[in-house]
């Protein structure tokens, strides 16, 4: 059996695994390319990984396939570094964040994450709803993974937790309805250079951290993994698409703290079967 042929056997066993980046921080490479987004340096990261190194044909159902090393958290104590993570959900589904966090954590070695942002599923759009029942409509759906993220810092998995482009009218619901407020906002500027009044005074208010990203909304995950599916092995059809979705695809970065240095950055993703 080729190992084309060996790596399909395998893969087509399995109803899910993960792929992790590892340190996209070690490729010179991507350092000296400015991206527009985050999509695209995981993009070219993959490009650049999946080109170079082999892919294991023995990993596992759940397992997490390392594309690089990693080794470089062991440079510090747990208590010099400081991790965050973004969390870009496929569904509104709380799985999806347990899923995430337990990933990061294994991935890490570590017991504990001090930010989790989190961003949520785009709302589907129904015909005729009036703004105030698609608010009402989407805080319903929140309630949930928020309420999720609170068990979180109750149970000192993570110390605080973001969210990701509210308005000011969903930052004000949060903070009225939770005991654990948001700690930061992750906002996107498209078109313009400034935060809404509204928003920035709320925040101000709030003791909320707003900080730009440049990550698309919706993460096109199913679109950056084509690198992963058609990875050219000799084979005759594409590894894993059709047969494989992203679920959930989670970035990290290690922060030396007294430093203010980033010594590490990455990103981990979920692949699921389809549905039949």
């Amino acid at each position: 059996m080729t190992y084309c042929h060996q790596f399909l056997s395998n893969l087509s066993s399995l109803t899910r695994f993960r792929l992790h980046t590892g340190n996209v921080n070690g490729y010179t490479q991507l350092k000296v390319r400015r991206f527009e987004t985050s999509a695209e340096e995981l993009s070219a990261c993959l490009d650049l990984q999946l080109s170079s190194n082999p892919i294991a044909a023995d990993f596992k159902e759940n397992s997490c396939l390392l594309l690089c090393d990693n080794d470089h958290m062991d440079n510090y104590e747990r208590d010099e570094i400081k991790i965050t993570m973004k969390v870009f959900l496929s569904a509104w589904n709380v799985q999806q964040i347990e899923q995430a966090v337990a990933s990061l954590k294994e991935q890490l070695k570590t017991k504990d994450i001090e930010v989790l942002i989190l961003s949520f599923p785009e709302l589907d759009l129904i015909d005729g709803e009036t703004e105030d029942d698609e608010h009402r409509r989407w805080f319903e759906k929140v309630k949930p993974l928020y309420a999720h993220m609170e068990k979180l810092v109750e149970t000192s998995e993570i110390a605080s937790i973001g969210v990701s482009d509210f308005s000011a009218r969903q930052l004000k619901e949060i903070l009225a309805q939770f005991d654990v407020k948001p700690s930061i906002n992750h906002v996107r500027l498209d078109g313009c250079c400034q935060v809404p009044p509204e928003l920035q005074a709320l925040a101000n208010d709030n003791d909320v951290q707003l900080l730009v990203h440049n990550d698309p909304t919706p993460f096109p995950t199913n679109n950056i993994f084509k690198t992963f599916c058609e990875i050219d092995s000799g084979c005759e059809k594409p590894v894993c698409s059709p047969l494989f979705e992203t679920t959930w695809l989670s970035r990290y970065s290690v922060w030396v703290r007294k430093r203010s240095i980033m010594t590490s950055k990455g990103y981990i993703v979920q692949f699921q079967r389809k549905h039949d």
